[in-house]
C-alpha cells in the first residue's frame, strides 16, 4: 500500500524540468494507460519507487526532459516555465512568419533539398521511389481525423477468412488482437522516426545558411516549441476534425499505383516537409508488415490508423525509436553503405509474424542484452546473405558455403523479395567493411539538439559536410 501511495506522489520525474508540467489530463491518461498505447504487449514491466509507475510514464519522462532542453538551446533559456512560455509562444508565432517569408521565394530549392536529403539520409538507390514534395498548406479533405468512438455494447465482429497456423491454440479474433498490437507499434516507429527528421535540417545547414542564415534558427525555435505543445497544452484527442486539420502543418500519401511507388508529402516549411517525406517512406517499409490479406489488413488499420493515435505515437515514438536503433549493433555504424542493411533489418523485423514480433519488441525496450543478441544474429545474417549473392553475382558461380538462404522470420520469401520491394541490390554492399568512421544520424542530431553544432567533434562535423 506505501509503495501505491509513493507512485502517486511523483509518477512523473521532474527532477530536471520543475519549472513546467505535463497537462494533467495527459498526465491522467499516462497514469491510467488511457491512451491508444496504454498497456501497450510490447511494453516491459518497470519498477520505479516514486517516479515512473509504467513505461509510458518513464519514457514520457524521458521525452519531455528531451525537449525541454531543446527549448532551451533555441531560445538561450535557462529556464522554462508557464511564464516564459507564453513569451516563446510569441517569439514562435514571428518566426513563422519571418520563415515562411524567406521559404516563399526558395521554394523549389527547399523542395528539392527535402526530397534529396531523405534520400540520402534513408540510403534509398535512384529510381526506386518517386518523390513529390511541395511546400504549401495541405488540404485534408476526406482525412479521418477523429478516433473511432468507443461502443456501449460490443457488436459481433466478422473477420475475413485469414490462414492461422493452428485455429486450435489461437482463435482468429486473437490474431486480430495481436495484429493491431504490431501495428500500434510499428506507428510508433514510423512517427518516432519521422520525428527525429523534424531536425534533419542541421545535416544540411550549409545549404540553408545560403539561401538565409536565419534560417536553421528560426526552425530551431519553431519546432522546439511545437515539440512542446504536445505535452502542455490540454490532449487532443477530444478536438474537432476542423482544430485537428489546424493544428497539422502537413500531409504524406504513398502512391503504389505508379511505377515506381510515389511518396506524395506536403509540408508548410521545410522541417515538416522532410518530416513528412521520412515518414512515407517509412510508411511504405513498414507495409511489408501487414497481414497478407488485404481485407484483414483494412481491418486493423481501420482500429488503428487515425490522427489521435498519431499524435500519442508523436508524443512516445521519439523514445520507443531511440530503445529500437540502441538494439543495433556497433556494425550497422562501421560502414558508409550500412544504412541498406538497415533498411534489410528493419524491414525483417517488421515482417515477422505478430507474436514473435511483439516479443523481440519487448525484449529491445527492455534493453535485454537477450533482445540485443537476437538483432546482431538478424544482422549478421543479412550481412552474410548478401556477401554469398555478390560473390554470385561477381563470378557466376554459386556459393557452396554452408549459410543457409536467409528466409524473412513469419514471412514467405527470401532477401531477393525485397529487393523487389525496395531495390536494395547486394552488388551494392561492399565486399569490405574496412571503411572509413561513419556516423549514426539519429545520435548526431541528438548531441545538436542539446548542445548546438559546437558540441561536435571536427570528425563528426567533417562527416556531416562531406555526406
Amino acid at each position: 500500500m506505501a509503495k501505491k501511495n509513493k507512485l502517486k506522489e511523483a509518477p512523473i520525474d521532474y527532477s530536471d524540468s520543475r519549472n513546467l508540467r505535463i497537462s494533467p489530463d495527459i498526465e491522467a491518461r499516462l497514469k491510467s494507460q488511457d491512451h491508444p498505447l496504454g498497456g501497450h504487449k510490447a511494453f516491459p514491466d518497470i519498477d520505479q519507487d516514486g517516479k515512473a509507475d509504467n513505461f509510458e510514464e518513464l519514457i514520457a519522462t524521458k521525452r519531455f526532459q528531451d525537449v525541454i532542453e531543446k527549448i532551451k538551446l533555441a531560445t538561450g533559456l535557462e529556464i522554462v516555465d508557464q511564464q516564459s512560455m507564453m513569451q516563446i509562444q510569441g517569439q514562435m508565432m514571428q518566426a513563422v512568419q519571418r520563415m515562411m517569408q524567406i521559404e516563399s521565394s526558395n521554394i523549389p530549392e527547399l523542395e528539392e533539398l527535402a526530397v534529396k536529403l531523405v534520400k540520402d539520409q534513408m540510403s534509398i538507390p535512384e529510381g526506386d521511389l518517386q518523390f513529390d514534395a511541395k511546400i504549401e498548406k495541405p488540404n485534408f479533405s476526406g482525412m479521418d481525423m477523429k478516433p473511432k468512438e468507443k461502443k456501449k455494447k460490443k457488436k459481433e465482429l466478422k473477420i475475413p477468412s485469414v490462414e492461422v497456423e493452428d485455429d486450435g491454440i489461437q482463435s482468429r479474433m486473437d490474431k486480430l488482437d495481436l495484429e493491431k498490437q504490431k501495428r500500434r507499434f510499428v506507428n510508433s516507429l514510423i512517427s518516432g522516426s519521422s520525428k527525429k527528421a523534424h531536425y534533419m535540417y542541421h545535416m544540411v545547414s550549409e545549404e540553408l545558411n545560403a539561401i538565409n542564415e536565419d534560417l536553421v534558427g528560426l526552425y530551431s525555435l519553431v519546432m522546439s516549441v511545437n515539440d512542446i505543445m504536445y505535452w502542455v497544452m490540454p490532449d487532443m484527442d477530444s478536438m474537432s476534425a476542423d482544430g485537428a486539420e489546424q493544428s497539422m502543418a502537413g500531409k504524406e500519401e504513398l502512391d503504389l499505383t505508379t511505377d515506381p511507388p510515389t511518396i506524395k508529402a506536403t509540408g508548410m516549411f521545410f522541417p515538416v516537409l522532410v518530416h513528412e517525406l521520412w515518414k512515407g517512406v517509412m510508411e511504405y517499409m513498414s507495409a511489408h508488415g501487414l497481414p497478407s490479406d488485404p481485407e484483414f489488413a483494412a481491418e486493423v488499420m481501420d482500429d488503428t490508423d487515425n490522427v489521435a493515435s498519431e499524435i500519442w505515437d508523436l508524443r512516445l515514438g521519439p523514445v520507443i525509436w531511440e530503445k529500437f536503433t540502441e538494439s543495433y549493433p556497433e556494425s550497422l555504424l562501421d560502414n558508409e553503405d550500412m544504412g541498406r542493411i538497415k533498411n534489410y533489418l528493419y524491414y525483417n523485423i517488421v515482417s515477422m509474424d505478430a507474436e514473435p514480433f511483439l516479443a523481440l519488441a519487448k525484449e529491445i525496450l527492455s534493453g535485454s542484452q537477450r533482445g540485443k543478441d537476437r538483432v546482431e544474429r538478424i544482422v549478421n545474417d543479412i550481412i552474410q546473405q548478401l556477401k554469398d549473392e555478390d560473390w554470385e553475382d561477381a563470378s557466376g558461380e554459386t556459393n557452396t558455403s554452408d549459410t543457409p538462404n536467409y528466409e524473412m522470420p513469419g514471412f514467405e520469401g527470401t532477401m531477393d523479395m525485397l529487393d523487389d520491394a525496395l531495390n536494395i541490390r547486394p552488388k551494392d554492399v561492399p565486399k569490405t567493411l574496412e571503411t572509413p568512421k561513419v556516423y549514426d544520424m539519429d545520435t548526431l542530431l541528438d548531441k545538436i539538439g542539446k548542445s548546438g553544432m559546437d558540441s561536435l567533434s571536427q570528425e563528426e562535423k567533417d562527416f556531416l559536410y562531406n555526406m
